[in-house]
Formats: structure tokens, C-alpha cells, sequence
């Protein structure tokens, strides 16, 4: 079996070259830089070079899919022909990003209150940081760092578009957890890099498993009418 990963190392060496591969595999959901790095390794890269390719290419889509990523997904909720999907989608995303959404009420009305009332009758400006953005930054980093699948950058963006931490801290969040997500897959790549092929196929199969999974729950799946919200929501805050 790993005679096939090291074929197919070797024809994506001689196309596109090996950093070039990574970077461009570090992109694709689900797989992400858990597989482009032992993939990388595969080609020959050292895993210092897996590492910058991966976190750069995966690094990068963050804050297009913080942009564009969850108000994309509304979108296709509110279709005729891909209203399942992107239901099913959002569903997903909101369902990961509870955990993120369980601040205590004083620093959720903090948040949301933008000033307070010093003692001496003065209005305070709202900090940059408050103890809720930081709890969120950190849940969400928190989350990305763990490779595993759908825990990665898109998932990762995904969950902190829906609960509205921000652009620049939700794009903090995600690369941080990004950093320590390939460093985890880098680390563990090096430590047993004789058998970097069948970490490689281990992954890809993860991968595999993982989109039949998605696509078997998104046949089944029956949309809740309060899955997907409408586009008023958007311009809600928290």
C-alpha cells in the first residue's frame, strides 16, 4: 500500500513539484495540512519545508472563508436546487460552534453593552479585548489545533463566522490553531518518518471515510426550518 502513496508522490513531484503540491493540498477541506505534510514528506520535503508550505496554504484561506464562507452557505439555503445542502452545512457549523457560545451572562452582556459606568459617573470605552472575545479566540484556536476531521481552518472559520467573534480575532484564533495543528501533524510525521506513507494513506482514508460519511447524512438528512437563518440575521450582532 505504500508503494502507491510513493507512485503518487513521485507523479505530483514530477507536475506540479513538491511545495507547490503541498501548498495546494493544504486548501482543500477535510484533507488539509494533516495530510498535505506526511504527503510532503512523501515527495522528499524536509519537514520543516512541509510545515511552512502546509500552515502558508492553509493559513491563507482563512480570512476568504471568514469573509465569504458561512454568508455562501445562507446562500445556498435560500436556493431551490442546493437549499438541503446548505442547510445541512450550517447545521453542522452551528451545532460545533456551541461550544464557543456558552460565556457567562456578565461577560456576554459586557460584549454586547460596549460601555460600562465607572464609579465616578464617567462612561468607560469598551476594552478591545474582553473576557468573552478572549474565551471565544481561544475555543476556536482550541479547535483548530486539533487534527483531526472537520476540526481544521475551514471548519475552524466556519465557527467563528456563526458566532460573530469578529474577522481579525476569529483570523488569530484560527491560525494559531492552525500553527499547532500542523506543528501536532509535523511532529508525529518526523518521529515515525519511516512509515511516513502510511501516515499519509491513514490520512487520505481518514478523508474518504469521512466525505462518505457526510454525503450518507446529507442524503438522509431533513432540514429544520430553523436551521438556516434568514439574511436579517446577518446584520445582527451578538
Amino acid at each position: 500500500m505504500s508503494e502507491i502513496v510513493q507512485s503518487m508522490a513521485d507523479a505530483m513531484n514530477s507536475t506540479l513539484g513538491a511545495p507547490l503540491t503541498v501548498f495546494l493540498l493544504s486548501m482543500i477541506p477535510i484533507a488539509e495540512a494533516r495530510f498535505a505534510i506526511p504527503f510532503g514528506m512523501s515527495m522528499g520535503l524536509s519537514p520543516a519545508a512541509a510545515f511552512g508550505w502546509a500552515f502558508l496554504g492553509s493559513s491563507l484561506v482563512a480570512p476568504i472563508l471568514l469573509l465569504v464562507f458561512i454568508p455562501t452557505i445562507k446562500a445556498l439555503s435560500r436556493t431551490k436546487i442546493f437549499s438541503k445542502l446548505g442547510k445541512f452545512l450550517y447545521d453542522k457549523f452551528e451545532k460545533k460552534s456551541r461550544s464557543l457560545e456558552s460565556g457567562d451572562a456578565a461577560a456576554a452582556a459586557e460584549n454586547a453593552n460596549g460601555a460600562t459606568v465607572a464609579s465616578d459617573g464617567k462612561p468607560q470605552k469598551k476594552p478591545l479585548l474582553t473576557k468573552r472575545d478572549l474565551k471565544r479566540m481561544g475555543g476556536t484556536a482550541l479547535f483548530v489545533a486539533v487534527p483531526l476531521p472537520l476540526t481544521g481552518v475551514w471548519t475552524g472559520s466556519a465557527v467563528a463566522s456563526i458566532v460573530k467573534i469578529g474577522f481579525v480575532k476569529g483570523l488569530i484564533g484560527v491560525i494559531a490553531g492552525n500553527a499547532v495543528a500542523c506543528g501536532i501533524i509535523t511532529l508525529i510525521s518526523f518521529l515515525f518518518k519511516p512509515y511516513v506513507n502510511y501516515i499519509t494513506l491513514a490520512f487520505l482514508a481518514i478523508a474518504v471515510i469521512v466525505v462518505i460519511v457526510l454525503i450518507i447524512k446529507l442524503i438522509i438528512y431533513k432540514p429544520d426550518k430553523a436551521v438556516a437563518p434568514s439574511a436579517d440575521d446577518d446584520k445582527k450582532e451578538d
